[in-house]
C-alpha cells in the first residue's frame, strides 16, 4: 500500500494546480511483465480532461503526463537524463526509455509483454 501512495502523490504534482483532489479519479493498476517482473502504475484522471500517471521502474519514482497517442495511452515523464514512455492499450502495456539527445530510433525497450489481467 506504500508504494500506491506514493505513486499518488507523485502524479499529483504533474496535474494542474488548483483542482481539488476530491475531483481526481486514481486508478491503481498493477501489470505483470516478462519474467513475472511486477509493474504498479496509478493513473489520475481530472474532471477537465487532464491526466497523469506514476509508477516505479528501475527503483525510480517516475511521474508522467499523458501526451498524444494514434491509438490506447501514451504518458511520457518530463526529460532530465531521458524520457520514460508509458504505452498502453487495453489490458497490455510497454515501457520504455529514450535518453535525452537521442532520436526515437535509440528508444530502449525496458518492460514489455505487461498484462493486467
Amino acid at each position: 500500500m506504500n508504494s500506491v501512495r506514493t505513486l499518488t502523490f507523485a502524479a499529483m504534482m504533474t496535474l494542474p494546480a488548483g483542482l481539488a483532489v476530491a475531483e481526481i479519479d486514481i486508478l491503481p493498476v498493477t501489470f505483470t511483465c516478462d519474467n513475472g517482473v511486477p509493474l504498479e502504475v496509478a493513473y489520475f484522471n481530472a474532471p477537465d480532461g487532464s491526466s497523469a500517471a506514476a509508477m516505479v521502474v528501475d527503483n525510480q519514482l517516475v511521474t508522467m503526463r499523458q501526451a498524444q497517442s494514434g491509438s490506447g495511452i501514451r504518458y511520457e515523464s518530463a526529460g532530465g537524463v531521458g524520457t520514460y514512455i508509458l504505452r498502453s492499450k487495453g489490458w497490455d502495456a510497454t515501457v520504455s526509455f529514450l535518453a535525452a539527445g537521442s532520436d526515437a530510433a535509440s528508444e530502449q525497450v525496458v518492460l514489455q509483454n505487461c498484462s493486467s489481467r
